[in-house]
Order: C-alpha cells, then structure tokens, then sequence
C-alpha cells in the first residue's frame, strides 16, 4: 500500500490538530494526578489515528509537532522523553502495520501485526537502555541514579512491613533494591502493552470512519516476530545475572522481547481454540486471569518462544480448513 498522504489544508489541519491533542494530553500527564496517570494510556492514539487515517507523512507531522510544543513547553527534557517514549514508537508501530512503504512498494508484506508490535518495542527499549547507560555514566554508579526510586520504594515496603507485622520476613532495604533495578524494565513493557494496545484501538477507529488503507488482517494467523527475537529474550535473560548495569539492561530486554513472544503465545491459543464451541469463555478465562495475576504471562511467552521454532500455527492450518474457521 503506497503512503495515501496527499497534502491537502484539511489534511494539514488535521495533522496540527492531531499534534496538538497529542501534546495537550503528555501535558496534562506531566501535570501529574489520577486523571493524568489514566489519560497517560491514550498518549500514543492521536498519532495513531492521524497516521492511519491520513497518512504517514501527517502522522510525522503530528508526532514532530507534538514534539516541538512539549520542547518549548513546559520543558525540553521533556520534549525529548516524549519523542523516544510516545511519537517515536508510536509512528513506527502504524509506519510497519502500513507495511512500511517506501518508493510506491511496501517493505514489509507479511506478518505486519508482529513488525508492527516490533517496532515500538525496538524504540522503547533502545531508550531506556540508552537512559540506564547515560544515567551510570552522570551519576558514577546505576545505582546512585536510582536512589530517587529506591527511596520511595523503600518507605512503602517499609510501611507495609509495620502494619502487616511481618517482622524479619522481608527486608525493605534489601527489596527496595530490587524493585528499583526492575522499574525501568517493568516500563518499557508496560508502556509497549500501551503502544500495542491504542495501535488496535487507532486501526479500528480508521477502520468504523472508512479510512483505513488496507484490510484488517487475521492478527492470531499473522502475528509472527523475526527469529532473533528469542534469542534477544534468551540473552537478557542471561544479562539479569550479571552485576551493575548489565543486569537492569538485560530485564529490559527480557521484558520488551518476552511480551513480544507473549504476544505471539496467545496467538497460538487464539489458533488452537478457533471453532471451538468454548473458546470465547477459555479466551475470556485466559485473560481475565493475565490481568488479574499476571504471571501466567511467562507461559505465554514460553510458548511464543516454542512457536518461532516449531511453528505450530502452520501445523494447525494445514490440519485442514475445518480448523480454521472464523478470523478473530
């Protein structure tokens, strides 16, 4: 699918107005407050939609126009946060479900739900590394740049230590280490869900007003991440043993590229449950069980990861048309 952008004024219009939603809404998130932390998940949609239902030169537009106006309000720093942890991600996740055209022709011409959930995934990452190794070189240790998180974490395990009189079971100095060495890693996944997420929010947008360029694909058949992948996963795991920044740096990698293979876990439960006559209530079990524990979600990504060597989808298709029915 070419890039349909035509540079039209009520297309422009759009793009600065999708720009300036976008801007107002990381403004009032760095305002702070529950309303702010709740509008803080739809950051990624106006470039979303804007990119979807008008093209990607606009979505750019909206994304580096955004980025201006945070630049110069309320501060740079925050301007350039925005970039690497919203616009950026956000464009490039629409630019690979587009296809990633380039020159008339497109790019990328199959297995466009994975690319697209890559591609935030790659930005995120990279910045939050790049942030772990800036912040160890500022401050000498990685250590002494997450006091600020350690602090907090340690006042409130050190509250619940007293009025859950558990004694000498759990010792907050030592665990609020821990959970300030995991922060980083826990937001680069948490902020690629998000990504993901506005990503089928914004297509189906643009899909109800009749804008979206291209059909919508079967996302269980089609959501595949390159090989490499798992052994990114693999080697971050193996970095989390490490000392110093190393270990922050492999969760990070472990965490982004595990919900990728997470992603394409429940890909393959999406699969294998097709035409069956309880599958809506196991998918519903399935994830109201995800949301409410969460670490089911490390079985999903084993399988994910089984699933790039194996294949069992394509095993699945060509058992015969019967078992694959309905497209999710």
């Amino acid at each position: 699918m070419p890039d349909k952008s035509v540079l039209s004024w009520p297309n422009v219009a759009v793009s600065v107005l999708g720009g300036v939603a976008a801007a107002v809404i990381f403004a009032v998130v760095v305002r702070g407050g529950l309303g702010g932390l709740l509008l803080a998940h739809l950051a990624p949609l106006p470039i979303m939609i804007v990119a979807f239902a008008f093209g990607l030169i606009h979505g750019a537009t909206s994304a580096i126009l955004a980025t201006v106006i945070l630049s110069f309000w309320p501060h740079p720093v925050i301007g350039m946060a925005y970039a690497l942890l919203i616009a950026a991600p956000a464009w490039s996740a629409v630019y690979a479900a587009s296809g990633a055209p380039r020159g008339g022709r497109d790019r990328l011409t199959s297995n466009l739900p994975g690319w697209a959930a890559l591609a935030p995934a790659i930005f995120l990452a990279t910045a939050i590394i790049l942030w772990l190794v800036v912040a160890t070189l500022v401050f000498g240790s990685l250590d002494e740049a997450l006091n600020p998180i350690r602090a907090r974490a340690f006042i409130l395990l050190d509250l619940m230590v007293k009025e859950r009189n558990l004694g000498d079971k759990i010792d907050p100095t030592t665990l609020s280490g821990s959970v300030a060495r995991a922060v980083p890693a826990f937001f680069a996944a948490y902020a690629l869900l998000i990504h993901v997420i506005n990503l089928w929010l914004a297509a189906r947008i643009a899909e109800a007003s009749k804008l979206l360029g291209r059909p919508w694909p079967d996302i269980a058949k089609e959501f595949r991440v390159p090989k490499p992948i798992g052994g990114l996963f693999l080697s971050g795991i193996a970095l989390t043993f490490f000392d110093g920044p190393a270990g922050p740096i492999g969760l990070v990698l472990a965490t982004t590229m595990g919900l990728l293979l997470a992603f394409q876990g429940l890909a393959v439960a999406h699969i294998f449950l097709r035409g069956s006559r309880s599958s809506a209530l196991v998918l519903a079990i399935i994830y109201f069980t995800l949301g409410l524990l969460g670490w089911p979600i490390l079985f999903f990504a084993a399988l994910g990861l089984a699933d790039l060597i194996f294949n069992y989808r394509a095993r699945k298709t060509d058992a015969g048309p019967a078992a694959m029915q309905k497209p999710d």
